[in-house]
């Protein structure tokens, strides 16, 4: 059911034929005027010698042909009328608003006005935005005197919250707080989005020009700006002689420039759900209009149908038993549902059932119904059971098939694989803009892996490989045992199609990922992908 707020937009799509609504009620008056025993004989008998010589029913039999009849015709008008309040999702398109966080990591953001500190209270409310957004792409970008990139984009809110975790102002290559040096990397990630986002920037202050870079780069932009503060302000007693107040006044003027929206720390959870309906409020505000309305008058169907049944013949009669008959199988059927699917396969295809399910958003009911493989591939990609969807896209040999299967690769975390199939789609078809995209973005997280493995490298004399289940010996107990071997390295290739080597590779940056990070930052500073300039 829908709530109050969608019901706001209710209309109908095809308005015109509630124009048959005064018809109804007229014939409606007409008929009851007839069936009136003192009306029909006025015009014979006088209506006082009427009324004292005719006998009425002691109440109303409003349940008849006739009253059944105008509630079908009622019924019928506003299902062809296409009564609808909320816009159709599309099926192949990401529909979560896209969220760019941007989080400050300067010196101040270790101050403790706040408990336990105003980073570690800024964590604890971005993990609890990331629970209010199941299945959206997030991706984190931390910033100082320079701005890396933590995380791209990611529909995973596992992987955001353990890299979370590990940043610390430590791990900046530069001091500062350059908030607008966060923004050609934020464009980077939205760039590659194709719904608007919103970038919400968790700070405790702003720079000099930061301002002015925002102002100028959401002048033109389809995306949105959310800032949301950290900190005590200026009077609070939380504050010691040597705490740098929060800037609220720089940040509420940071939000009005940039056309955006300022919210506050609270304690509870009442400014992540703010900033959450603002996301998800500013996706609808842009994509509403280029979206077909949901046409509910369809829905009405089932109540018409049966509404037919009680309707035999003139002088109508009810068939107790058939509804009896219907309850009783609906009663000693297995489940609810298998009554459902019993009474749905007597009116409908399994595609038309599948569909069905489908926009509902019951994916997994959805591919287990559909026959045709190009939608079974699709709800099964929906439902995130990407080992099916590849089953299932592996058996289309077509660019759209094939398209297809690279992607359930990719998010099945089989980048070799997805890389590979790309290659097989720009080979039919060179100029497939979806294809170079992803294939970009998949071998770019392969690069960052294979840089990841190098860096795996033993730090402090420690070699990259298990030691096994035997017991360290003492010191020249067995010199060939501590003899020095050469350390093992791996490419992307054999980390990600070797389990062995993935599991051991991950447990090796699970280790210490602000030691992973602050390497990953430094080659990035060094190769000039740090966002430096606004």
């Amino acid at each position: 059911m829908p709530d109050l707020a969608a019901l706001g937009q209710l209309h109908f799509i095809r308005p015109w034929w509630l124009t048959g609504l005064p018809v109804v009620v007229i014939c409606l008056l007409y008929l009851r005027k007839a069936r009136d025993s003192l009306d029909r004989w006025t015009p014979i008998i006088a209506p006082h010698l009427a009324a004292a010589m005719l006998v009425r029913g002691g109440h109303s039999h409003w349940f008849n042909p006739i009253s059944v009849a105008a509630v079908i015709t009622l019924t019928g008008i506003i299902a062809l009328a296409g009564p609808s309040w909320e816009r159709q999702p599309s099926p192949l398109v990401e529909d979560k608003a896209v969220l760019v966080i941007a989080l400050d990591l300067s010196g101040s953001m270790n101050q403790q006005d706040i408990q336990p500190s105003r980073l570690e209270r800024a964590k604890q409310k971005i993990e609890d935005l990331l629970a209010l957004r199941p299945g959206a792409r997030t991706g984190l970008i931390v910033y100082a005197g320079s701005a890396h990139s933590v995380i791209p984009l990611t529909n995973d809110p596992d992987i955001v919250a353990n890299f979370l975790v590990a940043v610390v102002p430590e791990m900046m290559p530069r001091t500062g707080k350059f908030a607008e040096r966060a923004l050609p990397i934020a464009y980077a990630m939205l760039r590659d989005s194709d719904v608007p986002g919103s970038v919400l920037v968790v700070a405790d202050g702003t720079g000099p020009a930061t301002e002015q870079a925002f102002a100028d780069y959401f002048a033109d932009s389809q995306h949105q700006l959310l800032v949301l503060g950290m900190g005590a302000q200026d009077g609070d007693d939380a504050l010691s002689d040597t705490d740098i107040p929060l800037q609220r006044a720089a940040l509420v003027e940071l939000a009005d420039a940039a056309g955006g929206y300022y919210q506050d720390l609270t304690l509870d959870a009442t400014d992540v759900q703010r900033i959450n309906r603002r996301i998800n409020n500013h996706l609808l505000d842009i994509e509403d209009s280029g979206r077909p309305w949901v046409d509910f008058g369809y829905y009405l169907i089932f109540p018409l149908a049966l509404l037919f049944l009680l309707w035999f013949r003139k002088g109508w009669t009810l068939h107790w038993a058939l509804a009896a008959v219907i309850i009783t199988g609906a009663g000693t059927s297995p489940s609810a549902h298998a009554a459902e699917v019993r009474f749905i396969d007597l009116w409908l295809t399994p595609d038309q059932q599948g569909r069905y399910y489908f926009e509902k958003g019951e994916y997994g009911l959805a591919a287990r119904r559909f026959q045709d493989t190009a939608w079974r591939g699709v709800a099964f990609y929906l439902d995130e059971n990407f080992t099916a969807a590849t089953e299932v896209f592996a058996q289309i040999e077509t660019v759209d098939g094939l398209f297809n299967l690279a992607n359930a690769w990719a998010q099945g975390q089989n980048y070799v694989y997805a890389v590979e199939t790309y290659d097989q789609v720009l080979a039919m078809a060179p100029e497939h803009p979806g294809a170079l995209k992803n294939r970009k973005i998949v071998q770019t997280i392969i690069d960052d892996i294979n840089r990841m493995s190098e860096s795996q490298q033993s730090e402090g004399g420690e070699q990259s490989e298990e030691l096994g289940d035997e017991p360290l010996r003492a010191e020249g107990a067995d010199e060939k045992s501590w003899e020095k071997k050469e350390i093992e390295q791996f490419s992307a290739d054999q980390i990600l199609s070797d389990q062995r080597i993935r599991d051991m590779w991950l447990r090796q940056i699970q280790q210490d990922p602000s030691v992973f990070l602050s390497i990953k930052f430094l080659m990035q500073l060094e190769r000039g992908d740090a966002g430096e300039t606004p």
